[in-house]
């Protein structure tokens, strides 16, 4: 009788048998992220064609910069992540532009320090104080008090909270509120699955994996940015509220889920996490390849833009048709789409354009330092069980740069 691998066993071998993988392949051909997630006849470069970044960016760049060293939340790579907002909310009112930046540096500052991939390498003594710390952070009430005697992240954070509070619906707030302690509650703790005691399924970790990087909570702010709240009643009336729901979920989806695929080097090999959806493939599915899996992550992330697109077509044609009987309704639909539409855009030009995932030698053609993201041949990385990318890939054009 064939002996039953234990959680921890199952873990080790499966990261192992990947990394040699991995160390195999990265001497080879690259592979296009571009060309795994592409549908049939779509182009990342036309999609983002009419893309461009906040107007004051070098401004807030340098403004950020001062408030990171200012509060101890300033890493070494962190010029590489502060322009994340810049992308995604370009036509941001400049204060809440450098709101939405703040809580994101001291976002991206918890993540690289205490996020699930970098807790399990903190000392025993600091992961208990990192710990205690995110966890009074996840119950902060309305009132944003802190103890006389907190540590003063968490002073910044109820602080850059209390300007949110104070710039929002008291409705919106409450909301964007729960969502962002339960985000900060999870995400700061060693997300490994023998530390989990338990292997998720994939759909489990694909739910999961929309909260851990925060993605609900930076999607409420395309309303948050221009101050722009929408009016959720009417849209139930019109039967929009629970599509709009959906087109939600599939966004913060497919931003968490295709930043696994881009993350992989950091995640995986760099800091040995298995909170991945590459991993938790691999864990998943017994016998997958490092190929398997990478192909089937990408299946997914395909799968996720492709109901995506459709979503988008089904709310122009609404907002459309609003536009006609219900001309307010119809303008902020139009408008809140078109937000989204911003955000899928900057998911892709920042993850490709940015500092934060570039390498001297990286699997992916996106984020190898040596070259652009042209697109290439895919190496015959398929999706088990669907068929493979369509169309010709094509590169985004080449705007946006961090490497300052």
């Amino acid at each position: 009788m064939k002996k039953v691998q234990s959680i921890s066993e199952k873990a080790f071998s499966t990261m192992a048998k990947i990394r040699r993988a991995y160390e195999q392949r990265i001497a080879g051909e690259a592979i296009s992220l571009e060309a795994l997630f592409s549908p049939e006849g779509f182009r990342f470069d036309q999609f983002c064609k009419e893309f461009g970044m906040h107007p004051d960016s070098e401004l807030l760049k340098e403004r950020i910069r001062e408030f990171g060293e200012a509060t101890g939340c300033w890493l070494p790579g962190a010029k590489h992540h502060i322009s994340c907002a810049l992308y995604l909310y370009p036509g941001a009112d400049t204060y809440r532009m450098f709101c939405m930046m703040k809580n994101l540096t001291l976002g991206f500052y918890l993540n690289d320090v205490m996020g699930r991939d970098t807790f399990c390498h903190l000392p025993p003594d600091r992961q208990a104080s990192a710990r205690a710390m995110t966890l009074r952070m996840s119950q902060l009430d309305a009132e944003l008090r802190v103890e006389a005697d907190a540590e003063p992240l968490e002073v910044v954070n109820a602080e850059i909270l209390r300007e949110f509070r104070d710039h929002s619906p008291q409705w919106w707030f409450e909301q964007f509120l729960e969502v962002y302690r339960y985000h900060i509650g999870i995400t700061h703790t060693d997300g490994n699955v023998i530390a989990q005691g338990r292997i998720p399924g994939i759909t489990e970790y694909m739910d999961y994996r929309c909260h851990l990087g925060g993605v609900h909570h930076i999607l409420m702010w395309i309303e948050f940015s221009d101050g722009a709240f929408l009016d959720w009643e009417q849209l139930s009336r019109h039967g929009l509220a629970q599509p709009l729901k959906r087109l939600h979920w599939v966004v913060a989806a497919f931003a968490g889920l295709s930043n696994d695929l881009f993350s992989f080097e950091k995640e995986v090999i760099d800091n040995g996490s298995d909170s991945n959806l590459v991993m938790i493939v691999a864990l998943n599915e017994n016998g997958y390849t490092l190929e398997d899996a990478i192909g089937r992550a990408a299946g997914i992330v395909k799968g996720l833009l492709l109901e995506l697109l459709s979503l988008l077509d089904f709310f122009a044609a609404e907002s459309g048709k609003l536009m006609e009987t219900h001309r307010p309704l119809g303008m902020q639909l139009r408008a809140h789409r078109q937000g989204i539409v911003r955000c899928v855009q900057a998911v892709w030009l920042w993850h490709c354009y940015s500092g934060r995932y570039k390498r001297a030698e990286s699997l992916w053609i996106e984020t190898r330092l040596a070259a652009s993201p042209a697109a290439s041949a895919t190496a015959g990385f398929t999706s088990p069980g669907a068929p493979a990318g369509g169309g010709s890939p094509a590169s985004s054009a080449a705007v946006f740069s961090d490497r300052g």
